[in-house]
């Protein structure tokens, strides 16, 4: 795929796009789906322009938005030690952070185990459905611009491997029953990382600026 090399002081830069990797700055082209835009001068991907990317990024943060409160709220975990049984939960866990005195992991596990994924999903389902209903919302630009700034603070990620050391700590000294809350924050998971991995941000762009821009 063949792009123009510009100069910006000679030209005007609006409808340009400038590579991450080494700043090159290239125009804007129309791409069909299964297209790759790679930049001439480091090769670096630009854009992936992929299958039905609305329907399917529209239908996973929706799924997201469902899995999302009873991941938070339905028992990860039971705990039969001596015939005592106790259950726990993401927001018990966070709130037991906080009561031992552990303020600021409290607010690190909130901010990025709850509050930033919920913010993820939601701008991204609403950013998603505005465009699948061919909305004319002037603020989709920065809606969408600060769901890509948030992406890097959600680590979902980093709360299951959490879960998991705390279930390998455990295993020997207590009879561990997993609850369905464990696997809705798994599906959770899952879902945010295919969310963020397969949006195809160059055509979410190209619509949300229009062909006028």
């Amino acid at each position: 795929m063949t792009e123009s090399q510009l100069n910006p002081e000679e030209i005007d830069t609006k409808g340009l796009i400038a590579c991450p990797e080494c700043d090159l700055l290239i125009r804007k082209t129309e791409a069909g789906q299964g297209i790759k835009g790679l930049c001439p001068r480091c090769g670096c991907t630009l854009f992936h322009v992929k299958k039905d990317p609305i329907e399917r990024t529209l239908i996973l943060s929706l799924t997201g938005l469902i899995f999302f409160v009873p991941a938070m709220v339905l028992p990860i975990m039971t705990l039969d030690t001596l015939g005592l049984e106790q259950s726990t939960n993401i927001i018990q866990g966070i709130r037991a952070l906080f009561r031992d005195g552990f303020h600021m992991v409290g607010v690190i596990v909130l901010l990025t185990a709850v509050i930033v994924p919920l913010i993820k999903l939601t701008l991204l389902f609403y950013v998603s459905m505005a465009l699948r209903i061919r909305a004319d919302w002037n603020n989709m630009g920065p809606t969408f611009r600060f769901y890509q700034r948030m992406d890097e603070w959600g680590m979902l990620e980093i709360c299951m491997l959490g879960i998991l050391v705390s279930i390998i700590k455990l295993i020997d000294i207590a009879q561990i029953s997993y609850g369905i809350g464990l696997f809705c924050f798994v599906s959770l998971l899952i879902i945010t990382i295919v969310s963020s991995v397969s949006l195809d941000e160059h055509t979410y762009w190209s619509l949300i600026e229009g062909p006028s821009r």
